[in-house]
């Protein structure tokens, strides 16, 4: 695809909210790699409707939405030659967003300090819903946790 952000390769390691940045950042054209466990990403499968796609799967319409453009790729962080390739993709990556709980990539052996070792230029952007510090910061967050914290719900 072309576009302003077409030389850009972006490691997306994040699910619900947080993966549709890197879905912006496939339509201004750049290559996204999103990293899934075994199993799969649960949006695929988390809400209606679900959509039969011509290749037989099936997925969330909120899926297809998040994930526009990106390519995926299944690993087992826990397995050595999952580490390698994973390690492969960050050295050739200019950005990696990590959007799980705080300290996500850290708890794999992936902190930042080990990111820049591997690749200096890399630029980390790392979401969560309640920041990196503070008393929630461990917390789910999703939307329906924002609605009922502002009393939406």
């Amino acid at each position: 695809m072309a576009g302003f952000l077409s030389s850009v390769r972006v490691l997306d390691c994040s699910m619900l909210g947080p993966g549709g940045l890197a879905g912006h950042l496939v339509d201004f054209g750049a290559d996204v790699i999103k990293i899934e466990a075994p199993g799969g990403d649960y949006v695929r499968q988390m809400t209606w409707p679900i959509v039969r796609e011509a290749d037989g799967t099936e997925n969330s319409l909120m899926h297809l939405h998040l994930n526009r453009g990106k390519r995926s790729l299944t690993l087992d962080m826990k397995k050595p030659e999952a580490n390698a390739v994973f390690e492969d993709l960050i050295r050739v990556s200019d950005v990696v967003i990590e959007g799980m709980r705080p300290g996500f990539l850290a708890k794999r052996g992936y902190p930042f300090e080990r990111l820049k070792e591997l690749n200096p230029k890399v630029v980390v952007c790392s979401i969560s819903g309640y920041g990196a510090t503070g008393p929630y910061r461990d917390l789910p967050s999703h939307g329906i946790a924002y609605d009922s914290w502002s009393g939406v719900v």
